[in-house]
């Protein structure tokens, strides 16, 4: 279970986008450069940043994302 806050990397106060995420992947955690939709709809969101608690669920769980918009990423190729 994740905190999901909008940051950039090594920001981990940013204001919270989402709490209680969990991965759509059963086994796989999401990682860096990830694109994520949340359940509202918002996004598409970049994981720029994690970092994790000692357990599973615990709220010290942080991904830190930023709005993805994948026109600025076609043209950058």
């Amino acid at each position: 279970m994740w905190t999901i806050k909008e940051g950039r990397p090594d920001e981990f106060d940013g204001p919270v986008v989402m709490s209680g995420f969990r991965s759509t992947h059963p086994v796989r955690e999401p990682s860096l450069g990830d694109i994520l939709r949340l359940p509202d709809g918002s996004g598409p969101w970049r994981v720029v940043d994690w970092k994790m608690g000692s357990k599973a669920a615990s709220t010290g769980n942080v991904l830190v994302v930023e709005l993805f918009d994948d026109q600025q990423q076609r043209s950058r190729r």
